[in-house]
């Protein structure tokens, strides 16, 4: 566990998971005007307000700065580690994000729910989406998930063909040994990665 962290990053991590605070922290008349202050506004994700200083919330809520940093660094713990709150995160809704590619062709699209979350590897036909992408047939990639307010995010990256386990195996060993970079291996062509890593293109 990190022993010294910013106050501002505590409060970054607060504030993406909103309604979860929210309900740990309802009764508790403590840490309300400081919540009240920094949920008013969507600080995240609206470019246009400014984020908060520490000396603006202090004012607001009158506390001094000390005060301030103390309160939100206990709130922040008592989410992890308080024994007697022992509190429950509950991410109740799912989203799941299909980013699919087939060579400069792209599509992305959501699903409220699914049965069967599909796993690296697997194939996926998809026949709606061939007029836009040019194929139906795809494998899954890359698998990542986000947790924001009370939201679980499932993100299914898809590439077009079949799954090929030595050329997966063999990105993640020419990222280890440097023989490509981060943005390389992100970028998902497989063309200028087989090209750097001495394979044939296909």
């Amino acid at each position: 566990m990190i022993k010294h962290y910013s106050s501002k990053r505590a409060m970054i991590d607060i504030l993406s998971i909103k309604e979860q605070v929210i309900r740990a922290f309802k009764n508790e008349r403590k840490y309300k005007p400081f919540l009240d202050f920094i949920f008013a506004k969507d600080y995240l994700n609206d470019d246009d307000i400014e984020f908060p200083s520490m000396k603006l919330i202090s004012e607001a809520i009158n506390l001094n700065y000390t005060q301030l940093s103390k309160l939100i660094k206990e709130l922040y713990y008592r989410l992890f580690d308080d024994e007697v709150l022992n509190f429950k995160f509950d991410f109740k809704e799912v989203e799941i994000v299909f980013y699919i590619r087939y060579f400069d062709n792209y599509a992305q699209f959501s699903c409220k729910r699914m049965n069967y979350i599909p796993r690296v590897g697997e194939q996926v036909n998809m026949d709606f989406v061939n007029a836009k992408i040019g194929t139906s047939m795809f494998y899954v990639d890359r698998i990542e998930h986000s947790f924001e307010s009370n939201k679980q995010i499932v993100y299914i990256s898809l590439k077009s063909g079949l799954f090929n386990q030595y050329l997966y195996d063999r990105k993640h060993k020419a990222v280890e040994y440097g023989e490509i970079d981060f943005s390389t291996f992100y970028s998902g062509n497989e063309f200028d990665i087989r090209e750097a890593i001495g394979l044939r293109k296909y």
